[in-house]
């Protein structure tokens, strides 16, 4: 990374920590008391934030699965960039989950009273796992050490659809709420994660490395599974749709009023889309992946709010009046500072790992810096 984008990525991290100082001040003396989601949505915004890391953590499965996978053996120079990206994006997703959960210092409950039913447990297992293999796969990458990166790659693919799927079946098995309630659920978070994972790491192929070739190549493997992803959308919203039961309308209703979701299909589907498939260039391939990317988080949203939205039983509302016990979310000040202050922490890492660490080049950079 040159040093002009350094200075302002470092600079612009460091203004947003300063500006999201008193919202991390406030979450740590007062715990969840600041936020504005309550018992019936229990989830906003940094689980929303959780969930967009999650998917930007699979640009480094995508390339493990064309290299090694399918044979493409030119992408892994990408190898070290999307390895160290994924570590920065499993730092920030774990900020996200930790700092939504009421008593995180309860997390060592996990190892002393493990759970092996609950796929809480699971997800805790697998999070750590791909953190472990990324990281010791990194430093291989960085010794030039291929026969073991292989290994670690071929280990990782498993791992990492199980990872992503987890993460979707613990929204899938949950009853009385009909959007997520869905066989399909699992396989949207894989392609979801695919797809925005993906394009972070065509946008940056694109940004530090200035590699048109790859980019390109890249960008033709995200518009197809950016096409699966939107098909499956249409399947999903088709289904609840004929289930035509108040809480699915209900549902559906909100998630197709709302503007995050509108935001997903034209920003984030179907310009991007328009870009990939119509005469692709280097800069247009980034354009379309910038904008996946950036409406990633509606989409995540979209995706969270709508069946929290909906009360178990109807009528409810009336006769429990409280600010905690309404459907009615709009993430407050507390949570967006919060949100500023993780992405901050995270664009400033991942500035430091570029400038400082052999990370942008190829592999047979790599092998002199052992």
């Amino acid at each position: 990374m040159s040093v002009s984008s350094f200075r302002i990525l470092a600079g612009a991290a460091l203004l947003g920590l300063l500006a999201g100082a008193w919202g991390i001040i406030e979450r740590l003396l007062h715990g969840l008391n600041p936020v504005a989601f309550g018992s019936h949505v229990p989830w906003g915004l940094w689980v929303a934030f959780y969930l967009f890391f999650l998917g930007l953590s699979a640009g480094a499965f995508l390339v493990t699965m064309l290299a090694y996978l399918f044979g493409q053996e030119r992408y892994e120079s990408l190898g070290r960039l999307a390895a160290f990206t994924v570590l920065v994006c499993i730092a920030c997703e774990l900020l996200f989950i930790t700092l939504d959960l009421g008593r995180f210092e309860r997390i060592y409950q996990f190892v002393l009273s493990p759970n092996p039913s609950s796929l809480m447990f699971w997800m805790f297992v697998l999070v750590n796992a791909m953190g472990a293999i990324y990281t010791f796969k990194l430093w291989f990458l960085i010794k030039g050490d291929l026969g073991k990166v292989k290994a670690l790659s071929w280990l990782s693919m498993p791992v990492g659809l199980l990872f992503y799927g987890a993460n979707g079946a613990f929204f899938a098995i949950l009853l009385g709420r009909p959007l997520w309630n869905s066989a399909l659920t699992p396989v949207m978070f894989v392609l979801a994660a695919l797809v925005s994972g993906g394009a972070l790491v065509a946008f940056l192929c694109w940004a530090i490395k200035r590699d048109d070739g790859l980019t390109l190549g890249l960008g033709r493997v995200v518009a197809w599974l950016l096409v699966a992803l939107l098909l499956m959308e249409l399947a999903q919203i088709i289904i609840a749709h004929q289930s035509a039961t108040p809480a699915a309308n209900a549902a559906l209703g909100s998630m197709l009023s709302g503007l995050p979701w509108w935001l997903h299909v034209i920003l984030g589907g179907v310009v991007p889309l328009w870009l990939l498939f119509g005469g692709q260039t280097p800069k247009g391939v980034a354009a379309a992946c910038l904008l996946i990317l950036v409406t990633f988080v509606a989409a995540r949203y979209a995706f969270l709010l709508p069946d929290l939205g909906v009360t178990r039983l109807e009528g409810l509302g009336p006769f429990f009046v409280h600010a905690r016990l309404s459907t009615d979310y709009t993430p407050n000040l507390n949570e967006w500072l919060v949100s500023i202050w993780v992405v901050s922490l995270g664009v400033l890492l991942f500035a430091l790992g570029a400038r400082y660490l052999p990370v942008t080049g190829g592999r047979e950079e790599g092998a002199e810096h052992v």
